[in-house]
């Protein structure tokens, strides 16, 4: 099986980019999931002087919409 996208280029050029960035765009979004997971479970991480109860309603906003689009978990 086998998927192939084509664009025309140049006018089909930021639809091009964003197929490109999306691993990167869901790397971002995971890694942010898991300073906010650091924070809450452990104090610990960038994100750790940040208000818990704040963080966990990110993450239950990030986790619902990444549900909503059906974004991949990374593996």
């Amino acid at each position: 099986m086998k998927a192939i996208l084509e664009f025309d280029l140049p006018e089909d050029r930021h639809d091009h980019e964003y197929a490109l960035a999306g691993l990167d765009a869901l790397l971002v979004i995971d890694d942010l999931l898991n300073e906010v997971r650091s924070a809450v479970k452990h104090n610990s991480g960038r994100l750790a002087q940040c208000d818990i109860l704040s963080l966990e309603v990110v993450r239950e906003y990030l986790v619902g919409r990444m549900d909503e689009r059906r974004l991949p978990e990374l593996v």
